[in-house]
């Protein structure tokens, strides 16, 4: 997300239902290059804690980026049918 998107999901949602989202690593921890001796020691890591099931069902992650998708691709595809899939890009995915 960048901060066009990050506000016009909140102008969206807002009011409607209870969100949590946001910029996420490249924003807060890239400091990739910052070092000056070429080290790696600020290279950011990607650690985020997610839901995995709720009341039984699963917990599925979806993405603007099709590569941050989470859980069997059966499900995945599931909660596209349902909540649509326009303006996925796949983007690298930094680990």
């Amino acid at each position: 997300m960048d901060v066009d998107t990050i506000e016009a999901t909140w102008r969206h949602f807002h009011g409607r239902v209870r969100t949590s989202f946001g910029w996420g690593t490249n924003l807060t921890k890239d400091f990739r290059g910052c070092d000056p001796d070429g080290d790696t020691r600020l290279t950011p890591i990607s650690l985020v804690c997610k839901v995995i099931s709720a009341d039984g069902r699963p917990a599925v992650k979806l993405s603007d980026n099709p590569e941050k998708a989470t859980d069997e691709p059966a499900e995945i595809q599931r909660y596209l049918r349902v909540f649509g899939s326009a303006d996925r890009n796949a983007q690298p995915v930094f680990v």
